[in-house]
């Protein structure tokens, strides 16, 4: 198994190395489709993987890079919005990169969100942005484990891409964490772990099978909040429990529900009652979507996706933020009213609070 797998290995940076003009101007891994451009059947891609040049880099009063301006001949121009989840890929070296030390003019590979506003540049949240390509190996790509299989010989197979690849890690994987200090293994590596990993040749089969060269795990906010001392258990409402609500101290003619833990409101009324806007568009190249917004902030929700995110609308500002999970997806019960986590309200400045099972929004 393992002189196979080297094999391939060996042939791929043979292949590398006779076309690293090609790989200069084309990334070993074809970018995954725009969201538009997949069938509705098809899930969304974890991210997609776009390639240009900074043109600007966008910073904030204090100094902080919140953005960059990109330009690609093949994508075009975008703004990817960084956030402290942001992670930054030196690819030649296999660690962590210095976003201070981004130029304008460089050339890098940004992983980011699949959903993207309609303005002009689009705009999407950046999750990963690689730099110091060689033209000799293959790029670091952003992947989630999907589900991760042990083998009798000691590695492990890890499904990625909505099932369409298949990634195996072995005695050979060179391992680290993305602080550089976390000691790791082939046993962190599990289903929901994001990583960034360094492949060459893929084989032409389905799913794509390929061996990793390296893989680094990235940090997982979801993974240390669990490890973190959880307080003392608050009793919560039993599932399917009404919620009474309060509204900017008043109380509405409405109930809520209480699903899956998570506080779940009709958004038309509540917004309504809470001074904010609410439209739906049933037919946008993302599926049916309702945007709850005031002047300065819009929270898109995708329903046909199960998706939440949040854009800025300040004039001259810029901030996106990456999807937010709430436990229960936003979703519409005819003949037409839509049903979302209380918490979206967070987005637009107010506090949400469960008491018991009545719901407070202030």
């Amino acid at each position: 198994m393992n002189k196979k797998w080297t094999a391939w290995i060996l042939s791929g940076a043979m292949i590398c190395a006779m076309s690293a003009q090609a790989l200069a101007a084309e990334p070993a891994i074809q970018p995954m489709p725009p969201v538009s451009e997949q069938s509705e059947a098809e899930p969304l891609p974890h991210s997609v993987l776009y390639y240009g040049k900074v043109t600007a880099i966008n910073r904030n009063e204090a100094g902080e890079m919140t953005s960059l301006e990109l330009e690609s001949e093949r994508y075009g121009a975008y703004r990817m919005n960084l956030s402290a989840d942001t992670v930054w890929i030196d690819s030649g070296e296999r660690t962590a990169s210095d976003p201070a030390t981004l130029k304008e003019g460089e050339g890098i590979y940004v992983f980011h969100s699949p959903l993207s506003t309609h303005s002009l540049p689009p705009q999407s949240q950046a999750y990963a942005v690689v730099r110091n390509i060689p033209q000799d190996a293959g790029c670091a790509m952003y992947q989630v484990a999907e589900s991760v299989s042990q083998r009798e010989d000691g590695s492990v197979a890890i499904l990625t891409d909505n099932g369409g690849l298949i990634i195996t890690a072995g005695e050979e994987t060179g391992l680290s964490a993305y602080d550089g200090e976390t000691a790791v293994t082939l046993d962190d590596i599990q289903e929901g772990t994001v990583f960034m990993v360094w492949y060459n040749v893929v084989l032409e089969s389905y799913p794509g099978q390929t061996y990793a060269n390296h893989i680094m795990i990235l940090p997982n906010e979801d993974a240390s909040q669990e490890e973190e001392e959880q307080p003392e258990q608050v009793e919560q409402p039993q599932e399917g429990s009404q919620l009474t609500m309060e509204l900017d101290g008043k109380v509405p003619n409405m109930v809520g529900r209480y699903e899956n833990g998570t506080a779940m409101v009709p958004v038309a009324a509540v917004a309504k009652d809470l001074g904010f806007q609410v439209t739906y568009q049933p037919e946008t190249d993302q599926g049916t979507l309702v945007t709850v917004e005031s002047d300065t902030f819009a929270v898109h929700l995708y329903i046909d996706k199960g998706l939440v995110y949040g854009v800025t609308k300040i004039e001259g500002a810029v901030g996106m933020t990456g999807p937010q999970d709430y436990g229960k997806a936003p979703y519409i019960v005819a003949p037409g009213t839509t049903w979302a986590p209380a918490e979206i309200f967070q987005m637009l400045g107010k506090t949400v609070t469960l008491e018991g099972t009545n719901l407070v929004v202030e």
